[in-house]
């Protein structure tokens, strides 16, 4: 129909206009983007843990501290793959669906476990003796602080895990439309913007930014 047309001519448009103001294979904006969302979230993780239970002894915490080791290696990782690909290093796309996905189930799981540790522990957060307990309907508060910490742990984890599946499958998904495009298919590369269409088109009239988009080395 001619509405379909007009639509799709729309979107011709809009993809061949985003070439101008993107490089296929340039994802050195978007990995920013999320390598600085994840070392956020990753460092919010590791304050709920260090002040949820770093007052408990080490025996018996080994998982508590595992899941700590997790936190800090994926930071690392992340500080210096921000630091290589502000410095011209080509992005591995390969390397960045292996990491961002094993990163995405250690993070889920680490949520789920947190959320099973509670749910195994219930009556150590909740339960009141039977003289504490003045009002049949009232909302009673955790009997241990300890649960605002892991509350907090499990929430952030899992939204850092998610973010972390994005990354994965945005990774993919270049990956798969560089196949294709090198294979001489018809289909256009993904356009990834830094905030949206509208934010990267005004940040890309600066020369800086220009040149981060490349894939040559950036002097510093």
């Amino acid at each position: 129909t001619k509405f379909n047309s007009i639509n799709m001519n729309k979107l011709y448009l809009y993809s061949t206009a985003d070439l101008l103001l993107i490089q296929p294979g340039a994802v050195r904006p978007a990995l920013f983007l999320f390598y600085t969302l994840e070392t956020i979230l990753n460092m919010i993780c590791i304050g709920y843990h260090i002040t949820g239970f770093q007052p408990l002894e080490w025996k018996g915490q080994e998982v508590h501290y595992l899941c700590l080791l997790i936190f800090n290696v994926f930071m690392v990782m992340n500080f210096f793959q921000s630091i290589a690909i502000c410095t011209g290093r080509v992005p591995n796309v390969l390397m960045e669906i292996w990491k961002a996905s094993v990163a995405a189930f250690a993070f889920i799981l680490i949520s789920f476990l947190t959320m099973w540790d509670v749910e195994q522990q219930f009556s150590v957060f909740f339960v009141r003796s039977s003289e504490q307990v003045r009002g049949e309907h009232k909302e009673l508060p955790p009997v241990h602080p300890i649960i605002r910490y892991k509350t907090g742990q499990s929430i952030c984890s899992l939204f850092c895990g998610l973010i972390y599946m994005l990354h994965a499958v945005i990774m993919f998904d270049v990956r798969l439309t560089s196949k294709l495009i090198v294979s001489g298919s018809r289909h256009l590369p993904i356009p990834l913007f830094v905030l949206g269409r509208a934010f990267h088109r005004k940040i890309y009239a600066y020369e800086w930014f220009k040149e981060f988009c490349g894939n040559n080395t950036i002097e510093v």
